[in-house]
């Protein structure tokens, strides 16, 4: 594959169609509603394939990324651009029937700011004038009908998502280059605006930093409510009048703290790594699945995003405050309606009246793997890792059908379809990462301590499980990943496929075997799951088991890790 020329065509393609599509419906009378905001997406596209295609495609070079990568990373991009292209090719072909481009080939990279703006401008009065045209043939009209270009438009949105996704893995030296080190020209030290990547610098960047002295606490009071679930409550944070409804997660503090005779610069050693990751959540900024608005795309992780923090010493716990889903308006949850849940009590919900687990629906399964797999990729190019996934960590929301994100309200909505019921308009599942570890930095130090509390083991990667052989790294986030992977396809938790191990290791104070776990998770997905969720889901949970992934570099890890596990659960979402 001529990787340069095809990532080149079909770059300006893509670009020289989406121009046309924003010329055509600026004066469609039946988009008046909702033309503004479609435009708006139509240029946060447009922006995102402008800075790969001035930053990483070079007429000399070729396709400039970091390092000596293999062809095969080259052609994943080349693919992605083509089906990028495919989703609008109805699209081309009118432009190119109505002979709207110029006779010389385009060469946007080559072209100054000014003249490319001049061209685009031209461009799109060009496709403005061919709307009549266009009108006159019902057969090409009929490309332009609302609800059918919408379609059109989400499905490439979401292979731009996925090209953005993929540029923050291979862009890291180039971003930090514009960011730390801006060009004179406007232009140039405008360059990311509107690609969705500057949230992914800022969290690169933090990612090496403690918290600054005069970050402090959070002021005023904090109410927990009695909807308890595991370590994550409901609750609502009232400061200088005003009271915020919350979701509250405390962590008791640790044994030395608890015990020990600690003077105080021991004291505050040990309390700073809860401090530094308060200060982390509460600078970084997550898109949470939102719909594009009024703000810029970024790379989708699915987090809630801390407010702050108290040091609760009378109680020995520091509690974190969280901001419920942005799009989320809770005044009053009436008792037994909405409930604050996470992941690992869901799949333990039992029917009352027959008495068997209440599983919801394959599209839902597969969508909660899609928001942890996602989010997992999108954190470790953040070069964050997280260190802690675990179904006890993660809490379950529900998006309706408008893009609202609101409380889980039970299993009714879940389970109870009726046969002909419009599948859209029931609310889809989401899981969100919380319960974040210390450690963060890919590349930093991570604390070696001993653990052999039983169950949160089993999650743990063979090297990180009791006393840790190595220092924490992406593949062992991959694995924890791949048990909770498993536990949604299997709709069991590690708490009831391992009741009897728990309880064995309880009595006798040692933990599994970590071979022994790994074999054991490894053949209940090779031999139960094909059956629940398809034989590619299962081959994708056992990729993240295994760690059967390039590992040459941090690039072609993620690039792996995207097309083996992110890609294979998107793909459940359209059965």
């Amino acid at each position: 594959m001529d990787i340069y020329g095809t990532a080149v065509t079909a770059v300006q393609q893509v670009i020289q169609v989406t121009i046309f599509i924003k010329g055509v419906i600026s004066d469609i009378k039946s988009y008046d509603d909702d033309r503004a905001a479609i435009q708006l997406r139509l240029d946060l596209q447009l922006t995102s394939l402008e800075f790969f295609q001035r930053r990483f495609l070079d007429k000399q070079r070729g396709l400039l990324l970091p390092g000596q990568l293999p062809n095969w990373v080259g052609e994943t991009i080349c693919n992605l651009l083509l089906k990028m292209g495919r989703v609008l090719v109805d699209y081309r072909l009118l432009v190119k029937e109505y002979e709207i481009l110029d006779a010389s080939p385009l060469t946007l990279n080559d072209e100054e700011p000014a003249e490319k703006e001049k061209w685009k401008q031209s461009f799109l009065e060009r496709a403005k004038g061919k709307a009549k045209a266009l009108k006159l043939k019902g057969y090409d009209w009929a490309l332009f009908d609302k609800k059918k270009l919408l379609g059109v438009l989400a499905e490439y949105k979401e292979w731009t998502d996925s090209l953005r996704d993929l540029m923050q893995h291979f862009s890291q030296e180039a971003l930090y280059t514009l960011t730390d080190h801006p060009a004179p020209s406007p232009s140039a030290g405008d360059s990311l605006k509107g690609t969705g990547l500057e949230p992914v610098v800022k969290r690169q960047q933090l990612a090496f930093v403690n918290a600054p002295d005069d970050f402090r606490e959070l002021q005023g009071d904090i109410v927990e409510g009695d909807r308890a679930s595991d370590r994550f409550y409901l609750g609502s944070w009232t400061h200088q009048g005003e009271s915020t409804p919350v979701v509250l997660e405390f962590r008791e503090y640790d044994r030395r703290l608890r015990y020990d005779d600690l003077e105080p610069d021991e004291i505050a050693e040990l309390k700073a790594p809860l401090r530094n990751l308060a200060w982390l959540l509460q600078n970084a900024t997550f898109s949470e699945g939102k719909p594009v608005a009024e703000e810029e795309s970024q790379p989708t992780i699915y987090s809630l995003q801390c407010l702050g923090y108290q040091d609760q010493a009378e109680k020995e716990r520091t509690v974190f405050v969280y901001r419920l889903p942005a799009q989320n308006v809770v005044d009053h949850i009436p008792e037994g309606v909405q409930r604050l849940t996470t992941l690992h009590d869901v799949i333990n919900l039992v029917d009352p009246q027959t008495k068997r687990p209440t599983k919801p629906s394959l599209e839902d399964r597969f969508a909660m793997a899609h928001c942890l797999a996602l989010t997992t990729l999108n954190v470790h190019g953040s070069l964050w890792v997280h260190k802690n996934i675990w179904s006890r960590g993660i809490l379950v929301f529900e998006q309706a059908e408008g893009g609202t994100i609101g409380l889980w309200s039970g299993p009714t909505l879940a389970t109870s379809v009726s046969p002909g019921a419009d599948r859209a308009r029931r609310p889809r599942l989401l899981a969100f990462l919380g319960d974040w570890g210390y450690a963060r930095p890919v590349e930093g130090a991570t604390d070696m301590r001993s653990d052999f509390e039983i169950e949160p083991n089993l999650y743990r990667h063979p090297d990180r499980q009791g006393v840790p052989t190595r220092q924490f790294s992406r593949l062992h986030d991959m694995y924890a990943l791949g048990v909770v992977l498993l536990e949604i396809g299997l709709w069991k938790t590690v708490s009831r496929l391992f009741e009897s191990r728990i309880k064995e290791g309880q009595r006798t104070g040692k933990l599994p075997k970590p071979r022994d776990v790994r074999a054991a998770l490894t053949s209940l997905a090779q031999r139960d799951l094909p059956k629940e969720m398809g034989g590619a889901y299962a081959e994708a949970v056992v990729a993240c088991l295994s760690g059967n992934f390039r590992k040459a570099s941090e690039v072609e890890l993620s690039l792996d890790f995207r097309e083996k596990v992110v890609d294979t659960v998107a793909g459940g979402l359209q059965l």
